[in-house]
């Protein structure tokens, strides 16, 4: 072999080791990226475990939380009579057509396709649903199920706000009254295990985190001392005087605030700043939807708040803080009574489009100048977040 052709198979012999490191390199990103990924991969992989084999932990809370949205009437009962996850699935996809979920707001297909996609786990399965409630009318919007998770232990959760303009007027009215009644009713829900010896996990996603930490503060001494963790997916926080309550106090080590990275909903109000920030794969209000956040096996990625996040909260807090609860209660009236007279009923009519009601506001005569002057600072804070960090 002479020396020409040596070098011709050393060069080969290069470009092959360069071809397989390359696709060595691609594999390794591969299961990086992997590693990383959404709740859904959690279920194909930790569905094959039990609870006893693999302990309860925040992304199964999460994935519960979710499940808050789907509609149960007439599948699942208001009393303790319970239905397993898979009875509870062939009813539901019995009962409704893909066009009836077509048309469900954005939570509510989330819940329902987790519904199907835990509905063969061995996890997830046989956990027993019961005690479905659903409430609303002109000021608020209501509801919460309990699943029963096996060895006396429940895991008692709220649902967030849905489509319906009631429930985003309810949450709303938190920026200036205590407690709504939505609080109300997840206090009395959660006193229903008074006489129950069951050991209780409490959670909810966006507002329905924040009615599971109301209720647990204010709920009875018997529910209380049961308490084992209150979980709040990216909820609103609390007033001052409630978040410097020995209520709030007593039960703050029980309580995990878990937000995204690029969370809005979660930093309105008053927090403990003992926040859990995990990563999102999308910016901005969608990062509100936990399908957008990324695990690392059995938890959630942890990450830092961004920017973004920082700067709005900052704009929104100080535009709360710059007007009294009169003022608040006034201009959250007035907006939601103009979009009444524009038989708004739904966000889906409008979410697309933030500025709509903005300019709602704006064409409607008579309204209190303060009212305007208010939509004019909140929409100054959104455009000037939106366009130093575009991501909303």
């Amino acid at each position: 072999m002479d020396k020409e052709e040596i070098k011709r198979n050393i060069t080969r012999g290069i470009k092959v080791v360069e071809k397989i490191s390359k696709k060595i390199t691609k594999k390794i990103l591969e299961v990086k990226d992997k590693v990383s990924n959404d709740y859904y991969d959690y279920i194909d992989y930790y569905g094959d475990y039990s609870f006893e084999e693999r302990e309860f932990n925040e992304i199964d809370n999460v994935i519960l939380s979710m499940l808050t949205y789907v509609n149960y009437t007439g599948i699942v009962s208001e009393s303790s009579e319970k239905k397993s996850i898979t009875d509870v699935s062939k009813e539901f996809f019995s009962k409704y057509t893909k066009k009836d979920i077509d048309n469900d707001f954005a939570s509510d297909k989330e819940g329902i396709k987790l519904l199907k996609k835990i509905s063969k786990k061995k996890r997830f399965k046989d956990i027993q649903l019961f005690r479905y409630l659903y409430i609303t009318n002109n000021g608020s919007q209501f509801s919460a199920v309990t699943f029963d998770l096996g060895k006396n232990l429940y895991y008692v959760a709220f649902e967030g706000t849905d489509e319906l303009i009631s429930g985003w007027k309810e949450d709303c009215k938190m920026a200036y009254d205590f407690p709504v009644e939505a609080h109300v009713l997840a206090k009395r829900y959660l006193n229903k295990f008074t006489i129950s010896n069951a050991r209780l996990i409490v959670g909810g996603h966006s507002k329905g985190g924040n009615l599971a930490l109301v209720a647990s503060m204010y709920a009875n001494f018997f529910v209380k001392m049961r308490i084992k963790k209150i979980y709040s997916n990216d909820g609103q926080g609390l007033r001052e005087k409630q978040l410097n309550s020995g209520r709030y106090r007593r039960l703050e080590k029980k309580y995990i605030h878990i937000i995204p990275n690029s969370s809005i909903v979660g930093l309105t109000l008053g927090n403990n700043k003992d926040y859990k920030v995990v990563k999102s794969n999308m910016p901005g209000f969608v990062s509100h939807y936990p399908s957008t956040w990324q695990i690392n096996y059995n938890t959630f990625e942890r990450t830092h708040l961004s920017r973004f996040s920082k700067v709005y909260n900052e704009g929104f807090s100080k535009w709360l803080d710059n007007y009294n609860d009169e003022q608040k209660k006034l201009f959250v009236e007035s907006v939601f009574e103009i979009l009444e007279q524009n038989n708004i009923k739904t966000l889906l009519q409008f979410r697309k489009n933030y500025k709509l009601i903005f300019n709602l506001i704006k064409s409607t005569k008579n309204i209190n100048p303060v009212v305007k002057e208010m939509a004019k600072d909140l929409l100054k804070v959104i455009s000037k977040t939106n366009l130093e960090y575009p991501l909303l």
